[in-house]
């Protein structure tokens, strides 16, 4: 008798410090500050999925700007509640700026979409910075839609694009409209298969996630939240 109480003493004490220990970990989404802006759906659902799993959040941009959420209609009303919570409850509106942030600090990081990132998450010196730290770190970088642009252009140590044979996803070209076609400053699927990645996409508007050494990457809205689950399968599997 006296074995079984210990036991389950030892089990109740074991399970508790696991979920205690992870309440101390930090997630940080990297928002564009760009005036073209971030989209909200693919910020809100990630979190509420994230954080309750028990991870803290915290939000980061390039110079420490609130950036401009775009989409807010598109919520639903449960998600604009959430959101309303997070405006009160996290530095969404007060961003870390990105020079100040340590890999150390985080077990992974996130990154919406949206036009924005197509502007300047793309070949942003502080993201690269970052991006090289967490994969180093054996740390996971994620990303949905347009925000994998934060992924291209990035040469390792021996000069080797980043996503050079790794498979990838992010916005198809077939999911593209007229407006991107002209204004971006590329095309993310032409940018990946040029740098050596394995791009792969689904129909457009399915949601499809790929994970390949380190890299998580969403091919578009719909893949916002499924990138987030992947991404608690992973870390709750280190």
């Amino acid at each position: 008798m006296h074995t079984i109480k210990l036991f389950i003493i030892v089990l109740l004490f074991t399970t508790g410090f696991i979920h205690a220990s992870w309440a101390n970990d930090k997630v940080l989404f990297i928002l564009s500050a760009d005036k073209h802006g971030y989209y909200l759906p693919e910020v809100v659902a990630p979190f509420e999925h994230i954080k309750k799993h028990g991870f803290d959040i915290e939000f980061a941009s390039p110079g420490g700007s609130e950036g401009f959420p775009a989409a807010l209609n598109r919520l639903s009303e449960q998600e604009k509640a959430i959101y309303q919570g997070m405006l009160s409850t996290t530095n969404i509106k007060t961003p870390k700026p990105l020079v100040d942030v340590r890999a150390d600090d985080y077990v992974a990081f996130y990154v919406p979409g949206g036009s924005g990132p197509m502007f300047d998450l793309a070949q942003h010196a502080e993201l690269k910075r970052l991006s090289l730290s967490f994969l180093a770190q054996n740390k996971i970088i994620s990303a949905v839609c347009h925000g994998p642009a934060a992924f291209v252009d990035i040469k390792n140590e021996q000069g080797k694009y980043l996503v050079e044979g790794l498979k990838m996803t992010a916005k198809s070209n077939a999911e593209e409209g007229s407006w991107p076609r002209e204004n971006y400053p590329f095309l993310l699927e032409d940018k990946f298969k040029a740098q050596g990645a394995y791009f792969s996409f689904a129909a457009p508007d399915e949601p499809y996630v790929v994970f390949d050494q380190g890299i998580l990457t969403g091919q578009n809205p719909k893949s916002a939240l499924p990138v987030a689950k992947r991404l608690i399968e992973l870390l709750l599997d280190k």
